[in-house]
C-alpha cells in the first residue's frame, strides 16, 4: 500500500495532467524517463499494469501520439486482456510495460518527437 501511495505522489510531483487538453479526464502522462522509474513504484507496490498510452506534443499540448505522427503508430498503446493476466501476474505485465515504453521512446527518437507515457493500473 505504501508503495502505491509513492507512486500516486510521483505521478502528481512529475507528471503532466491530461485534462489541460482533453478537459474531464483525470489521468497523468509522465515523460519517458520518469514512466520508467514509476514502473519501478508500480512493481514494488505488485500492481498489474493494465495497459498504457503514447501521447506526444504538439504547441506544448499533450495529444495520443497516433494523432501526430499517423494512424499507423496507433499499436504502440498497449493493454493486458483481463484473460491474459492473472492476480499474481504483475511482473508479466511490468515487462510488458517497459518493453513498449522503450518501444515507443524509439520511435519517438527517430520521429525527432517527445514522447509521454500514461499508465492504466489496476
Amino acid at each position: 500500500m505504501k508503495d502505491r501511495i509513492f507512486y500516486l505522489d510521483f505521478l502528481k510531483k512529475n507528471g503532466r495532467p491530461l485534462c489541460e487538453t482533453y478537459i474531464g479526464s483525470d489521468e497523468i502522462a509522465l515523460k519517458v524517463e520518469d514512466a520508467l522509474q514509476a514502473l519501478e513504484l508500480i512493481k514494488d507496490s505488485q500492481t498489474i499494469i493494465i495497459g498504457g498510452d503514447v501521447l506526444s506534443e504538439d504547441n506544448n499540448k499533450l495529444m495520443y501520439a497516433h494523432q501526430l505522427w499517423g494512424q499507423e503508430y496507433h499499436v504502440l498503446n498497449w493493454y493486458l486482456d483481463t484473460e491474459d493476466y492473472k492476480r499474481n501476474d504483475f511482473l508479466k505485465s511490468y515487462h510488458i510495460a517497459k518493453e513498449a515504453i522503450i518501444n515507443a521512446n524509439n520511435i519517438a527518437n527517430k520521429l525527432k518527437k517527445k514522447c509521454y507515457i500514461v499508465f492504466v493500473v489496476e
